[in-house]
């Protein structure tokens, strides 16, 4: 094998490669990249956990001669990110692959290309067209909510649902619930079609489709495995198995008199509470008024805080307790020059918060006493 590409698209894909490739395995395989090269595709690699696929194929890729070799992902990743030259030739040899620029060479030693798992192909049919940009955005909105800690495993995924004209994803860790719904422009499936998710594989995307990746992304479901292909990539996951919660009934209803404010006053503000909390500590008070909003903190061993932040509010005053991470969250996923909408009905009830009329992100109070 022998292939000359740019720097810079090598280690964008070598990047992509190694965010899925898994980072601690029992077999070395499994933490490895392969490269194939062919002369009428040029550059590919591919890289899998197992539960997480990936292919993507490298544009201004020229191939002297076809071949394929599987190396260390990590290893790999290391040392495209030290090339400062433009142009790097990708070779293999006896000892591994040679990585070649004019003004180094390294080899890298690899691994047995047969033991290395089989990526899905996407299907010439049965697509459903998503704008990459709206998919971007929704992944964005909602995947901070899934479950991280040891637990229900159905609460790892992004529950997402396809039908009719519409896409939904929904992200719930029990405390939280992130749900967001968009158009399909190109229609979908007339039977509606929910999967589960890992998060893993949307985030790849998300990251993906942020780096310069266009165009609509296609899904599509093969055996279980969810597949999504946009231009030279190919993102592949296997689905969860469980019982996903019902949601319809614990979005609250929209509040008649909603606290209005700033995302960007609203953030600092929390943001600013925030440095007095601690671990066993991490809630803040929240005190909801005519007058405006009071964030209050306190920490036996650090002292305590007290912040202003200016809202538009014509209910009732209540005192009600938060976790200020998980409020933090959903406002990094909203524009700072948004206005934020929070429903709040007493000081035990879950609040709503909403920017838009397709998002709507709900979370638990805590216990002030």
């Amino acid at each position: 094998m022998k292939v000359t590409l740019p720097t810079g698209r090598l280690l964008e894909a070598v990047g992509h490669a190694a965010a899925v490739a898994s980072s601690k395995s029992t077999k070395p395989i499994y933490e490895c990249v392969a490269l194939r090269a062919n002369k009428a595709t040029g550059l590919s690699l591919e890289a899998t956990d197992l539960d997480v696929g990936l292919r993507v194929h490298v544009e201004d890729s020229a191939t002297a001669s076809e071949g394929e070799v599987a190396v260390p992902a990590a290893r790999l990743l290391a040392i495209v990110r030290e090339i400062e030259e433009d142009e790097t030739t990708l070779s293999t040899s006896d000892r591994g692959l040679e990585i070649t620029t004019a003004g180094s060479r390294f080899t890298v030693r690899h691994e047995d290309i047969a033991e290395f798992p089989t990526i899905g192909r996407f299907p010439d049919k049965s697509a459903v067209r998503v704008p990459s940009g709206e998919l971007r955005e929704m992944v964005r909105r909602t995947a901070f909510a899934a479950a991280r800690e040891p637990g229900r495993f159905a609460l790892h995924g992004i529950q997402m649902t396809v039908g009719g004209d519409t896409l939904r994803l929904v992200a719930t860790d029990g405390r939280r619930l992130a749900w967001i719904e968009r158009p399909l422009p190109s229609g979908g499936p007339k039977e509606p079609m929910t999967l589960l998710v890992g998060p893993k594989a949307l985030l790849l995307l998300e990251r993906a489709l942020g780096s310069g990746l266009h165009g609509d992304l296609e899904l599509a479901l093969v055996d279980r495995q969810l597949l999504a292909r946009s231009g030279s990539l190919l993102v592949t996951s296997r689905l969860i198995d469980g019982s996903f919660p019902a949601v319809d009934g614990v979005i609250p209803a929209a509040s008649k008199k909603p606290l209005r404010v700033s995302v960007a006053a609203l953030s600092a503000g929390l943001r600013r509470a925030s440095l007095l909390t601690t671990r066993e500590a991490s809630s803040v008070e929240m005190n909801v008024g005519p007058d405006g909003l009071e964030v209050r903190s306190r920490a036996q061993e650090l002292g305590e805080a007290q912040v202003e932040i200016p809202i538009r509010y014509d209910g009732p005053a209540i005192r009600i307790g938060f976790n200020p991470n998980y409020i933090q969250e959903a406002l990094k996923a909203m524009d700072p020059a948004a206005e934020v909408e929070i429903g709040l009905s007493d000081a035990k009830s879950p609040a709503r918060i909403s920017d838009a009329a397709d998002y709507v992100y709900v979370v638990s109070p805590v216990s002030l006493e």
